[in-house]
């Protein structure tokens, strides 16, 4: 059986939040600071995605070489959400679609929704899920607080 319920704040935002230190997992393992590095295999739109976020991102320690595939798959997420309205905006969300055709050469067609918005729903879904994860949403970002940090990557959150 899975977890279940909310799933726990990373460590690092419990530290921001004081969050009681007795309910702080001082032990939990931390990525090295090395060189963040996009897969790549990434589509050139979600590199460009990539490059616009990840250096201001890398710079306030809220990607790590740990969370390179996640990031990746949200910059890819972007793309496919972008081609996915952009077919709603030229199709409209829904379409006609010729279900069969009689002998006596009456056509029977159907109206569906256009499967891209649904495409486009799922997208922007797991983009707003996983833009959470790294402060990208104007609401998950409002909950943080990046106190008197210097800027600098590598100061440790979990000490103090």
């Amino acid at each position: 059986m899975g977890k279940r319920g909310i799933p726990p704040a990373p460590t690092a935002l419990k530290v921001l939040h004081g969050v009681k230190p007795s309910r702080i997992n001082h032990t939990e393992p931390k990525p090295d600071t090395g060189e963040v590095v996009p897969p790549r295999q990434l589509d050139p739109r979600a590199q460009a995605i990539w490059d616009r976020l990840a250096p201001d991102m890398i710079r306030k320690g809220v990607l790590t070489p740990w969370d390179v595939d996640s990031f990746a798959t949200f910059c890819s997420m972007v793309v496919v959400n972008q081609d996915a309205i952009a077919d709603v905006e030229q199709n409209g969300t829904s379409m006609t679609t010729v279900v069969r055709e009689l002998q006596n050469g009456e056509v029977i067609y159907d109206l569906r929704k256009n499967p891209a918005w649904q495409v486009a729903r799922e997208s922007a879904a797991l983009i707003v899920t996983l833009g959470g994860r790294f402060g990208l949403n104007p609401s998950d970002r409002s909950q943080l607080s990046m106190g008197e940090a210097s800027g600098d990557a590598d100061d440790d959150l979990l000490t103090g």
